[in-house]
């Protein structure tokens, strides 16, 4: 019996009212009274979150990590903000609720109380875990889980080799989501962590986060950002901007490009791919150079943080940020050759995120009105237009295997059709009462250089050395601003 309550990895939720809406990484849960935390967390990043009802109200939620920190994510100076006051034994992360923000809160340790408070609740720990207070962790819950009907014990065998092996699938797919995700990069996206009475780093997100250039400003009535100037001192409560990479969709050539060179900048952003890796990279020690590796990590990074608090937030800053690296991305012809290695791990990663996107309430392609997807099947049409031109039929491309991998899954979930000679444009259909409409594909004008992106010819007039002057019936000259 006593090897049986060996301290594992446990996060425990103190004061939690009932009926509150819990979620850790791919399930979601609500508490029951006697419900009191985790236990036999893995080891790895972690994601718990938690919400008054389970749709309309404010999300709070905190990453932290179980296990050797230094080995999150691949950032050159992660290391650094790993705690140096951690002490050794189980990890015991205890969060209290706090009543007056409805949010989990850590025990800090700033004061005696605190630090009384957590040798107490741990000495407690085993009579909590023999009251059944504690939830096994679980990365995904089974068909035979979620079902009500008794199951027999002739089928209690095949029942766990079910749920072991969903569960395997579950914990590779978290995996696959957070591999890239460094402390350095959640400081740098949400800030500095704070540290519990362990010395347990964890960083705070709410549903509410937003970047700057995502808010909805109104004179006179926002409030300052934490972090910027004129905000007030709410106790740490109040939101902080997102410090997300700066990327900037309308200018994707360098200062003072010209003519040709601009133009292809704009229709290739591997230039501007470059420069944000290049600045988020960092030197090799003892040399001149620098290490773009890193930087291809915090794109990488900020991918799934972006798409994980979307998924369990409904963050929509979150939202247009995902969007906008996708679309720096994959519109990349250069980059294909030239950074390979990174441009199919985005591909592999894309794929995986899009495997959990129905996941997301609402739908993922539904809360941003983008019509069923017609954003990213745009940027994967593009993409494998490029890859087929670039790469061809050369069988070892890195990139082809992945986008190919993604174009049979899309194909068989949502019958999308990324080659462009497949896609049917304009043609006639027969309506109900017989009559036949001609309809076009939205979106066709850009393709065909036709609307709006129709080519523009001017006249430049270049034999007239002024403008004709013209005189109306009053006498008064008109200026003729034919060019």
């Amino acid at each position: 019996m006593a090897s049986s309550l060996q301290p594992s990895p446990i996060v425990l939720l103190l004061g939690l009212p009932p009926k509150t809406l819990v979620g850790i990484d791919l399930i979601t849960f609500t508490s029951t009274p006697n419900f009191h935390g985790i236990r036999d967390l893995p080891e790895g990043w972690h994601f718990l979150y938690t919400g008054t009802t389970e749709s309309m109200s404010l999300r709070c939620g905190a990453w932290f990590y179980v296990g050797d920190i230094s080995k999150a994510g691949i950032g050159g100076n992660d290391t650094v903000l790993v705690a140096r006051n951690q002490r050794p034994g189980p990890e015991i992360y205890i969060w209290k609720w706090n009543t007056d923000i409805e949010s989990l809160i850590s025990l800090k340790g700033e004061s005696d109380l605190d630090r009384q408070d957590a040798m107490r609740y741990k000495a407690n720990l085993g009579a909590i875990w023999r009251s059944g207070g504690l939830f096994r962790y679980r990365s995904r819950v089974s068909p035979a889980m979620l079902s009500n009907q008794s199951i027999s014990t002739q089928n209690e065998t095949p029942r766990l080799e079910d749920d072991t092996e969903t569960e395997e699938s579950g914990r590779r797919d978290w995996q696959q989501l957070t591999d890239r995700i460094s402390p350095s990069l959640l400081s740098r996206v949400i800030g500095s962590p704070e540290l519990d009475v362990d010395g347990h780093p964890r960083w705070m997100v709410t549903s509410a986060g937003t970047a700057n250039r995502d808010a909805d400003h109104i004179p006179g009535l926002d409030q300052p950002i934490k972090g910027q100037e004129g905000a007030p001192d709410t106790g740490g409560e109040q939101e902080r901007e997102f410090g997300f990479l700066p990327v900037d969709l309308k200018q994707t050539w360098r200062e003072g490009a010209v003519g040709r060179e601009r133009t292809e900048a704009a229709q290739d952003r591997s230039w501007a791919l470059g420069e944000l890796i290049l600045m988020n990279s960092s030197s090799v020690t003892g040399e001149i150079t620098v290490d773009e590796r890193t930087g291809e990590s915090q794109l990488l990074g900020e991918l799934q943080f972006t798409f994980l608090m979307v998924l369990t937030l409904m963050n929509f800053s979150c939202l247009q940020q995902w969007k906008r690296l996708l679309e720096l991305i994959l519109t990349c012809r250069r980059a294909i050759v030239e950074r390979e290695e990174f441009m199919s791990e985005v591909v592999r990663l894309l794929l995986h995120q899009l495997e959990r996107c129905d996941d997301v309430e609402g739908g993922l392609f539904e809360i941003d009105g983008d019509e069923g997807g017609a954003f990213l099947r745009n940027l994967l049409t593009k993409l494998r237009q490029s890859v087929d031109e670039i790469v061809g039929n050369r069988a070892e491309s890195m990139v082809k295997i992945e986008l190919d991998k993604l174009e049979a899954w899309l194909k068989e979930e949502y019958d999308w059709e990324l080659k462009r000679e497949f896609i049917v444009r304009r043609g006639m259909i027969r309506l109900e009462d017989g009559e036949e409409v001609e309809m076009e594909m939205d979106g066709n004008d850009e393709d065909e250089e036709t609307g709006e992106y129709a080519p523009l010819v001017v006249d430049l007039d270049e034999g007239s050395a002024a403008p004709e002057e013209e005189v109306d019936d009053e006498g008064t000259p008109d200026m003729d601003l034919r060019y």
